[in-house]
């Protein structure tokens, strides 16, 4: 959605680097005054935060809490205590920035894991020993069941529906292990009811090669394939755009696939390249519920002639439009959608599907069609933590009043352990499947 590109995942990296102080303890006073602002800022500011205090009573499980404090505490015992409160959605979260474990070279969990009905699969093993292999199950984990580990660990993780919140938890496992419970050196590891001992991992055991922006791929010589890592950044995603469906138009392409298996970013990014595949008119966004408070006020007054105030919100109605354009695409469209199509990777979809400018391919997105967006950040004053948190209610196309239901794709994909183990790019497959099938039936 517009101006959303603080990405949570990205914050949560930085505490990895280079700390080595001691952290600081801050005494129960602090930490309850600090209690007391977080809540009551997200209950000014982010759209639903009040009724869900309210409707979960967390009032009661807040004092509960408090009344418990005696002993001193750093910042990261706050985080783990207060973000299962605040991950409402998946544009709010806490930011902890400081150190993990200054006193361990290597305190990270040291696989990258696969989440699989409901099971936790080894991926890749950064230990030294070779027992561990890709597909094994891991049963537990210093003790403790994986299973209780993942339930846990869910509650901590920002996002709505359950698909979202998996698949940013196994991206980032390693992170949420040390969040939660700690960084060590040694692991234990239980796998076909046997116990291992692993070493721990260092940061740099999970860079990866970086993906390109942006790629223009071509098949069959007729067939084009977009990838693009989000709807960012403006400049060189609008001359990229332009460039490709230039290139596009010149080889006569009759099948297009966009791969909007991740990111968010700008929805005027979206609304631009909807505009290269159609001529229909369409909106990003049906309506939007913008919360009335400080974080808000600037941009209600610059937008109050294009909106009117209700009940404390400020709100919008996107009529449907159109563009014209030299280059547009005029064959057949298709969007790859999945559980990391999220806030602008849902919009997009959601427009494209509900106005019939593309067909939508894959899994169901990773946020409902009713939900909240829009970003901002507030430090509190204690602790010196940050909260980010949403300030809008989105309605998104085809939304029905439903908080639970994403985008459902025309073509239902769904991917094998195999698939998720190996990296396979099911959804593109499936895709040029079925170009190709339909091609030969005529269609």
């Amino acid at each position: 959605m517009k101006r959303i590109f603080i990405l949570w995942i990205l914050i949560i990296q930085a505490i990895l680097f280079g700390q080595t102080e001691t952290p600081q303890l801050f005494e129960p006073t602090i930490i309850k005054a600090d209690i007391d602002t977080l809540i009551f800022k997200l209950m000014d500011v982010h759209p639903t935060f009040l009724n869900h205090y309210k409707v979960n009573n967390l009032q009661t499980k807040i004092d509960s809490i408090k009344n418990n404090f005696t002993k001193p505490m750093s910042s990261l015992d706050f985080f783990r205590i207060m973000q299962p409160f605040v991950v409402v959605d998946g544009h709010t979260t806490l930011r902890y920035t400081d150190a993990l474990n200054p006193n361990e070279d290597s305190p990270l969990f040291p696989f990258r894991v696969i989440i699989f009905n409901d099971s936790l699969y080894i991926k890749e093993n950064f230990s030294k020993n070779d027992a561990l292999v890709k597909g094994s199950i891991i049963e537990k984990i210093n003790g403790v069941s994986s299973e209780k580990i993942l339930r846990n660990l869910l509650k901590y993780t920002p996002g709505e529906k359950e698909s979202y919140k998996i698949k940013k938890l196994e991206k980032d496992f390693h992170v949420f292990m040390a969040l939660v419970y700690g960084s060590f050196s040694d692991f234990s590891i239980t796998v076909n009811k046997v116990e291992y001992k692993s070493k721990g991992a260092n940061w740099n055991d999970f860079q990866e090669p970086s993906k390109p922006k942006f790629e223009l791929r071509f098949y069959d010589n007729d067939i084009a394939y977009i990838y693009k890592r989000m709807f960012m950044p403006p400049k060189d995603f609008l001359h990229f755009m332009d460039s490709a469906f230039t290139v596009i138009s010149q080889k006569q392409i009759n099948h297009l696939i966009i791969d909007n298996l991740s990111g968010g970013g700008l929805t005027d990014l979206a609304d631009s390249l909807m505009s290269y595949f159609t001529d229909k008119p369409y909106s990003l966004i049906e309506k939007k519920m913008t919360k009335v408070s400080s974080f808000t006020k600037e941009f209600i007054e610059d937008k109050k002639s294009l909106g009117s105030i209700q009940d404390g919100y400020f709100i919008e109605e996107y009529p449907k439009h159109s563009f014209d354009r030299n280059n547009r695409f005029t064959g057949s469209t298709y969007i790859l959608t999945g559980p990391l199509s999220y806030s602008t990777g849902t919009c997009f979809p959601a427009s494209a599907k509900n106005n019939r400018t593309a067909f939508t391919v894959g899994e169901e997105s990773g946020q409902p069609l009713l939900s909240n967006g829009d970003q901002n950040q507030f430090m509190l004053p204690g602790t010196k933590m940050f909260c980010i948190t949403a300030l809008s209610r989105v309605y998104m196309p085809g939304h029905n009043n439903d908080e639970v239901t994403g985008v459902i794709p025309d073509y239902k994909v769904t991917p094998t352990l195999e698939d998720l183990l190996n990296d396979e790019e099911y959804t593109l497959e499936y895709t040029l499947d079925l170009i190709r099938k339909n091609k030969l039936d005529g269609l």
